[in-house]
């Protein structure tokens, strides 16, 4: 007995000596699209599958039971984490914690709340709690549950290029709970693991005719189609590394705010720049609106509407004419 107690304890030394797994800060983002574009909701139209346009006046889903895929097919499952993520808030960055992951190589995660989430009472989360009561409300009822996504807008179905008929659909339902399984690579750095995904919005609607009813608001074959396309379409994807993901970090550090803004706006920013740097703002038809040279590696740039119509604008970095950083912003009337 005394053997098997020494051992025990030797063990148990040994155990304890090991090094720690290391953990990182695990934090989300999101790139709204439309096909090859920026999406900006209530402003950008965008053709679909069938050469329709469309325009998203609203687009929110959830994200949960998210897994992280690392060497040695090992996984981390991300524990009682949800996502509610919003197209009209595009540069939120979502913390998720510390988690024993220093890099990985795919990611699992579900479109909706699962079912043994899905019929709980909401008012029982904090307020800040994605699964808390919202407005507009992503909750459904004690019966059916969440809302796991509400996409809304116009489409156009008269053929004059304009969105002009309304539709709905607000996806609901345990039956309509989808897998996503994405590859792609992310390491961590200075103890982040940031992971940046991009969404396709027109992905949302392939081989959707978009007439008849458009008010779909349930788990009928319209809701499910669209959820399948969310989950097999290609409407979320991680980027592969390559040369452009240095652009993709380097955009985490530059915001416009205000953003939309109906004058003006302060675009700061913080890149990795040796030499002066030069500020494009370009059109949606990517005609240079503004240019300013000169600027260095870290500063605040005030910039003003003039004359510019409302719409959707980028605003990019260059250095040396090599492009740095890029994002979006609004001008609204």
């Amino acid at each position: 007995m005394r053997c098997l107690s020494t051992l025990l304890l030797i063990v148990a030394a040994f155990v304890s000596a090991l090094p720690a797994q290391p953990t990182n800060q695990v934090k989300i983002s999101f790139e709204c699209k439309a096909g090859s574009e920026f999406m900006a909701i209530g402003h950008t139209v965008f053709p679909i599958w069938n050469s329709k346009n469309v325009k998203i006046t609203r687009a929110e889903f959830y994200i949960s039971e998210i897994e992280l895929h690392h060497s040695g097919n090992t996984s981390t499952p991300l524990a009682d984490q949800y996502l509610l993520v919003d197209a009209s808030d595009p540069l939120v960055e979502f913390d998720l914690g510390d988690w024993p992951v220093d890099a990985i190589q795919g990611v699992t995660l579900h479109l909706g709340v699962p079912s043994s989430v899905n019929h709980l009472d909401p008012t029982t989360y904090p307020a800040d709690h994605p699964l808390a009561p919202q407005n507009p409300t992503m909750h459904w009822g004690w019966a059916a549950g969440y809302r796991f996504m509400c996409i809304e807008g116009k489409v156009d179905n008269n053929t004059d290029g304009v969105p002009e008929s309304t539709f709905e659909y607000h996806n609901l339902g345990d039956a309509l709970y989808k897998t996503v399984e994405l590859t792609g690579m992310a390491e961590a750095e200075n103890g982040l693991l940031h992971l940046h995904f991009t969404l396709d919005y027109a992905k949302l609607f392939n081989n959707m005719p978009m007439t008849g009813n458009l008010l779909q608001h349930g788990s009928n074959g319209a809701n499910n189609g669209m959820m399948e396309n969310g989950a097999t379409q290609g409407f979320i994807t991680m980027p592969a590394v390559s040369p452009n993901q240095e652009v993709t970090i380097n955009s985490r550090n530059i915001s416009a705010s205000p953003n939309p803004f109906s004058s003006e706006t302060l675009i700061r920013y913080e890149l990795p720049a040796s030499d002066a740097l030069t500020l494009v703002v370009t059109n949606l038809l990517g005609q240079a609106v503004h240019t300013q040279n000169g600027l260095p590696a870290t500063g605040t740039v005030h910039f003003e509407k003039g004359n510019l119509p409302s719409g959707v604008y980028h605003y990019a970095f260059f250095e040396n004419k090599e492009l740095l950083a890029r994002k979006n912003f609004i001008i609204s009337e």
